[in-house]
C-alpha cells in the first residue's frame, strides 16, 4: 500500500513534539486516511499503522526522519509530501 502524505502547516502548528502518535506527520496520515487508522507509532526509523486489526509498516524515508528530529528540537520546519509504502504484516519493533 503506497501512500503520498502531505504534511501541511496546521499539522505542523498541532502537531506534539516527541508524541509518536500525534506529531505533525501521525496527524497527516490520520487524516489522509480518513478514520481508518485505529493506532498509529511515527519513529524516525519506520511508521506503524493498525488498520481493521492488521498491522502495516513502513520504512521511514530519509526527508521525514530529517524533519521528525528538526521538528522534536523546535527547529524551523516546512509544509512537505512523504512517499510511504506500506507492507502488511511487516514489523521492525
Amino acid at each position: 500500500m503506497n501512500k503520498t502524505i502531505n504534511i501541511t502547516e496546521r499539522n505542523i502548528f498541532e502537531g506534539e513534539k516527541a508524541n509518536p502518535q500525534n506529531c505533525a506527520i501521525a496527524r497527516a496520515i490520520k487524516k489522509n486516511m480518513k478514520g481508518k487508522v485505529s493506532s498509529i507509532s511515527v519513529l524516525p526509523s519506520h511508521v506503524n499503522i493498525k488498520i481493521k486489526n492488521k498491522e502495516y509498516t513502513a520504512i521511514m524515508p530519509k526527508i521525514g526522519a530529517t524533519f521528525i528530529k528538526r521538528f522534536d528540537e523546535g527547529q524551523a520546519v516546512n509544509s512537505f509530501s512523504l512517499d510511504l509504502k506500506f507492507k502488511k504484516g511487516f514489523s521492525l519493533i
